[in-house]
């Protein structure tokens, strides 16, 4: 660093440290959190298979490209993600009181680290250092990202988005004259970041683009687009195919029921609109349940428009990084926008966590054309609003109810929200609240076979076992293994064992990887006396899954027989 470079170089300190410390005070509450029913339980329960790797473990999470055979790991191929998360459990489990609280503590510290180096990406491109930092103080107290830091299992999102700016970083380094060291690490940090989440693997794409727009040409260029975009590709494979085989992206356009361009441009329309604060963030939004409304297109269709606009305007101040942000905002749309691949989740804050920059870096652009105290007090104004936007939606997060009230408050029709929020109620004791909940789902939704079992549910804990039966066979239609295997219980309340032993095995077939299906129905074949099928059923289960559980239901079959043998003697 020479004379010259060492009074910019402590700016930008001070600036980074300012942004850090403004973004974790609005952030602080999180580390008061606990974990909420929305957490994935296979993820952070005291049951995680997390919490004790062995070896057995580690090859499941490395190794397994099954789909169905990763059900305990989410059905998503993130190894890096796991490792951090066991890592995470292992540092917090030994202190009882920070075991929930800990990994929010975690999360912040990424958060922040992600902040901090996203500044300094920016800057270290070229980016004017007043209007970098500004642009990633709004990003990085923006209330859509409230999601991604207070929900633990978005843990792969701030890991992935992290591990992405640490690979512009290495780009960059490389880029500036650095060793062949900074091309290793950039095309590491690229595959860690697509294991953490599957997303992160446009990260080449977008430093290409920056590269073209707004660095000098150079053979290094092309050494850098080869080696870790290669490396991003390859490290997509697994991902992929374990996505595909999960059903979490369907090639096919009728997964998108508005159509791709439709949904592509609603979902565009519904960020801009949380991007200004004209939707407060939730769970749930109505266009999940009711498709793109008039003005999410109408917005979508706008973001298309001035985009190209501000794209082929010749002239201007800052052109390249103009462009540079426009290649930003729509290469991290991609993944997200149901082009590629349609998503089965239409929008989520979660989402549009790299995404919003560019228009968070527009903002910024703006307040800095005013002048004196005007700049300063617009800007004052804009980070104090933003803060308070986020300070509100992270009190949501405090309970379970609290935050499924809130996503049902937003989005009334969708029967996702009224079924979470009234497993909570019932769960609090608020049964009749729950129940009611539910019949107003069940209003607008007669069919949704999770509405129907959740109620089946709540009413044959009630005791009213008829009225269970009826709405448990209803939502037994749908032929949903879970539906089918509530039925089958029920059913077997009521003596019905027969019955019951046909909607059991519907759900075991359906459903193989899930123990406890195949489990409920060897016990009703034992009970209605066919010990032969029973055993058969068990034998085939340790024969695709040799494992102690396995062994164990077998184990229950023999011990049936014996039992049998010394009553018949």
């Amino acid at each position: 660093m020479t004379a010259s470079d060492a009074p910019i170089a402590g700016g930008q300190r001070r600036a980074g440290a300012w942004v850090v410390a403004i973004t974790v005070l609005v952030f602080a509450p999180t580390l008061a959190l606990r974990r909420v029913a929305y957490d994935d339980p296979w993820l952070w329960s005291d049951t995680s298979p997390l919490r004790a790797p062995s070896m057995a473990v580690l090859r499941h999470v490395w190794l397994e490209l099954d789909a169905r055979a990763r059900h305990d790991l989410g059905t998503e191929y993130l190894p890096v993600r796991d490792m951090v998360v066991a890592a995470d459990m292992a540092v917090w489990s030994a202190n009882e009181s920070w075991n929930e609280r800990g990994p929010h503590a975690t999360q912040l510290a990424l958060y922040a680290l992600t902040v901090l180096g996203l500044g300094g990406l920016l800057v270290r491109f070229g980016l004017r250092r007043d209007l970098a930092w500004l642009a990633t103080l709004l990003w990085a107290i923006h209330p859509i990202h409230v999601e991604s830091v207070a929900w633990l299992s978005e843990r792969k999102g701030v890991l992935a988005g992290l591990l992405a700016i640490a690979c512009g970083h290495a780009w960059i380094r490389y880029r500036r004259g650095g060793g062949w060291g900074w091309v290793v690490a950039g095309a590491a940090a690229a595959v860690a970041a697509t294991w953490s989440k599957a997303p992160a693997m446009f990260a080449p794409v977008v430093l290409a683009a920056w590269d073209r727009l707004v660095l000098p040409a150079g053979r290094r260029r092309w050494i850098a687009i080869a080696a870790i975009g290669g490396a991003a590709a390859l490290a997509a494979i697994p991902v992929i195919v374990v996505a595909r085989g999960a059903g979490v992206v369907d090639s096919a356009i009728e997964a998108a029921p508005d159509g791709r361009l439709t949904s592509a441009l609603g979902a565009l329309g519904h960020y801009v609109e949380s991007l200004v604060l004209a939707r407060p963030p939730s769970l749930s939004y109505p266009i999940q349940s009711e498709g793109a409304g008039p003005l999410e297109l109408v917005l979508g269709a706008a973001a298309v428009i001035g985009s190209l606009a501000l794209a082929v305007i010749p002239r201007g101040p800052g052109r390249a990084w103009r462009r540079a942000l426009l290649a930003w905002t729509w290469i991290w749309f991609l993944p997200i926008s149901h082009l590629l691949a349609v998503v089965h989740i239409v929008v989520a804050d979660r989402f549009a966590y790299l995404w919003c920059l560019g228009g968070c870096a527009a903002a910024a652009w703006l307040v800095l054309q005013l002048r004196g105290p005007a700049r300063l007090a617009v800007a004052g104004a804009l980070v104090c609003a933003l803060g308070v936007a986020s300070l509100r939606a992270e009190a949501a997060w405090t309970s379970s109810i609290e935050l499924y009230a809130r996503g049902l408050a937003a989005s009334p029709g969708d029967p996702v929200a009224a079924e979470r929020l009234a497993g909570e109620l019932f769960g609090a004791g608020q049964r009749a609240e729950a129940l009611a909940v539910i019949n107003r789902g069940l209003a607008r939704h007669p069919d949704h076979p999770y509405l129907l079992a959740d109620g089946a549910r709540m009413l044959a804990e009630l005791g009213r076992l008829s009225e269970a039966l009826v709405r448990s066979e209803r939502a037994a239609r749908s032929g949903h293994a879970s539906s089918l295997a509530l039925h089958a219980e029920l059913l077997a309340a009521t003596g019905r064992r027969s019955e019951a032993a046909a909607f059991a095995e519907r759900a075991a077939r359906r459903r193989p990887e899930v123990a406890a299906y195949t489990e409920a129905w060897v016990e009703l074949l034992l009970a209605i006396g066919h010990r032969d099928e029973a055993e058969a059923v068990a034998r085939d289960r340790l024969a695709r899954d040799p494992g102690p559980a396995s062994a164990r239901l077998l184990g229950r079959v023999f011990t049936d027989r014996r039992a049998s043998a010394d009553d018949r003697r």
